[in-house]
């Protein structure tokens, strides 16, 4: 893919337009590296204590220690830093359906993007279950267009085209992300007529938007290489002066801080890119009802957007009898 498509440029701009969320979200994501560390520190101390008089009781202690800022971490980011990407991916989306966007008097854009997702969505955790639903969806259809490992011969290449799902899986969650964005730029309906319709114009698009997606994915790591290069020598060197146990120990708080400011910022551009991919790719087509009943077959989860859609409801409204028929995808 030739990365000029991807303007690269124009994603760039959009994000330095976000500065103030942005770095609320490096903010917030280093605050929680320091309390990790903190947690850490304690644990490790108490589990060195322990170990004093029962080694493998003290080793045992520390690795459920360790293992578990895996699920605290999924608990900030389902109550703290969706929140903030929330807000950020609605002003990112004001942003480009309005170039000339000026937020009211005295908001910040947090606060004037929490705003819209309250006023789209009803609340940031209905947003949240809109995207698992999408998110779902969309990682069905794309199993279904690229999932060619079955077919190859040998378990060497099955293997490495197992990998090379995996990261296209993971690209997806920015193509979700993208979807949801067109909550904010086409407000005659609602979030869930959105999705639906957001979805099949993946699915009629998706060869050059699963292409960006996964370009993107690659260079979202940018971030974190870099973090890891700058601060892993001096703080190496520096605590190999006083313990190499130190030492290794900060290579692994290092690892975690790059993927956390690969989290922040990385994960921003991309997501900064994709939107507007996205915007570009699907911009004046219609959602196609072929594509929908296509997806019907690979995905009960679209079935549940048809269902939310045709009762016109908003996640915290009350549905109204006297809509249209969810199959009338034809409707933009």
């Amino acid at each position: 893919m030739n990365l000029s498509s991807l303007k690269l440029g124009l994603a760039f701009n959009l994000l330095m337009k976000t500065t103030p969320i942005l770095l609320v979200r490096l903010g917030v994501t280093l605050a929680f590296w320091v309390v990790a560390l903190i947690y850490l520190a304690i644990v490790g101390a108490v589990a060195f204590m322990i170990g004093k008089a029962v080694d493998w009781l003290g080793v045992i202690i520390f690795i459920v220690a360790l293992v578990s800022v895996i699920p605290i971490y999924k608990l900030a980011y389902r109550y703290v830093f969706y929140m903030i990407k929330a807000a950020h991916i609605a002003v990112m989306a004001e942003m480009l359906k309005d170039e000339n966007l000026q937020l009211p008097a005295g908001r910040g854009q947090l606060e004037w993007g929490k705003q819209r997702v309250q006023e789209r969505f009803g609340e940031v955790n209905a947003m949240f279950v809109v995207d698992e639903i999408v998110q779902g969806v969309v990682r069905a259809f794309t199993r279904t267009v690229y999932n060619v490992a079955r077919f190859l011969p040998g378990d060497t290449m099955r293997t490495l085209i197992s990998v090379l799902n995996r990261i296209i899986v993971y690209a997806t969650s920015y193509i979700d992300e993208a979807i949801l964005a067109r909550s904010f730029w086409e407000e005659d309906s609602n979030v869930w007529e959105n999705a639906r319709d957001g979805v099949v114009l993946y699915a009629m698009s998706w060869k050059p938007l699963l292409t960006a997606a996964i370009a993107l994915t690659v260079l979202s790591f940018v971030p974190a290489v870099l973090a890891f290069v700058v601060f892993a020598l001096p703080v190496g060197l520096l605590l190999s002066l006083i313990s190499e146990t130190l030492a290794g120990w900060s290579l692994i708080f290092l690892l975690l801080l790059s993927w956390l400011i690969k989290v922040a910022i990385g994960d921003a551009f991309a997501v900064a890119a994709i939107i507007s991919t996205y915007r570009r790719e699907t911009l004046g087509k219609t959602p196609d009802a072929e594509m929908a009943a296509q997806l019907d077959k690979v995905s009960d989860k679209f079935n549940d957007l048809k269902r939310r859609a045709q009762e016109k409801i908003k996640p915290t409204e009350k549905p109204e009898s006297t809509e249209a028929s969810p199959d009338s995808v034809t409707e933009s």
